[in-house]
């Protein structure tokens, strides 16, 4: 898929590439970031043809297990759910956009670094509404951060939800720099147990793990992969399994160039699309794709 722009501080990476699998009856997707420490787009490819198991291939796999079974009971997803609400995913600070309180978004998350303090600055007072989830993706060093945090007006740090992943994870200096600034910190990739979860905000993805049986839903925010409408597909429907109830991340769809299943999923906002047709939904579109056996 063609994103508008860059889609995090890591990598400046425009296309992003992933495949959809047919398993059990049902639909998933794999969509790699090598950024993040994923193995590479053909490791996948192989692990699947070779009946191999790596971590985001064999959510894959559940994923479409799972949609399998909704189909034969021709059963969807969305029915009768409350899929949370999510908030606007902001990767260009240098377009004010659309006002999110008109599409009924509370909060935005956006994609920052520690220096451009005016474009954050400019953006915020532009969407007076909204509660601020800034995510740095490990990018800046803590020193870089420290400076940072120094010039950042007032009128922004109040309307701070949290900081995500500000600099390298590690505890102690996590914890202090929390303390000394009195903003959360939000971890992402870093769910391990409710204790750690108490601490920071965590960030769940269910395209790269399972929800640890230590750490409690109402403890956690789901986000997508910035993947593929199948993926989002998935996230959600995670999402409402486990009951989560706070404002997630699942409404990524208008990051990227339009195409059938973007369209599909409707205009964007904070609220998920009623999604027709069996298990995730998309029956038709799936169905024509063009597949290719590998075993």
């Amino acid at each position: 898929m063609e994103s508008r722009h860059a889609l995090n501080r890591k990598s400046a990476q425009s296309c992003v590439e992933g495949f959809l699998i047919r398993h059990a009856g049902g639909y998933g997707c794999v969509q790699p970031w090598v950024t993040f420490g994923h193995a590479s787009l053909e490791d996948h490819w192989q692990a699947l043809e070779q009946g191999g198991s790596l971590p985001l291939l064999d959510r894959a796999l559940f994923c479409a297990q799972m949609d399998g079974a909704a189909r034969v009971e021709s059963r969807s997803w969305w029915g009768n759910v409350d899929v949370p609400r999510s908030h606007a995913t902001i990767t260009d600070l240098d377009t004010i956009g659309v006002d999110l309180s008109e599409l009924g978004f509370t909060h935005a998350k956006l994609k920052v670094g520690a220096d451009g303090m005016e474009h954050l600055v400019h953006w915020s007072d532009h969407h007076p509404d909204s509660a601020l989830r800034l995510d740095f993706n490990e990018v800046p060093t803590l020193a870089e951060m420290q400076s940072w945090f120094s010039i950042l007006p007032q009128r922004v740090r109040e309307r701070i939800d949290w900081i995500e992943d500000p600099f390298a994870f590690d505890a102690l200096p996590w914890r202090i720099w929390q303390q000394e600034t009195g903003l959360r910190l939000a971890l992402d990739r870093g769910l391990s147990d409710e204790t750690a979860a108490k601490e920071w905000q965590s960030i769940w993805k269910p395209a790269w793990q399972e929800l640890p049986s230590t750490v409690s839903a109402e403890s956690v925010v789901v986000t997508s992969a910035m993947d593929h409408p199948v993926g989002q597909c998935w996230a959600a429907y995670c999402a409402v399994k486990a009951g989560v109830k706070q404002v997630c991340g699942l409404r990524t769809d208008h990051l990227f160039a339009s195409d059938n299943f973007l369209d599909r999923m409707g205009p964007w906002g904070p609220e998920w699309p009623k999604l027709g047709g069996k298990g995730m939904g998309f029956d038709d579109l799936l169905e024509n794709l063009p597949w290719t056996r590998i075993r």
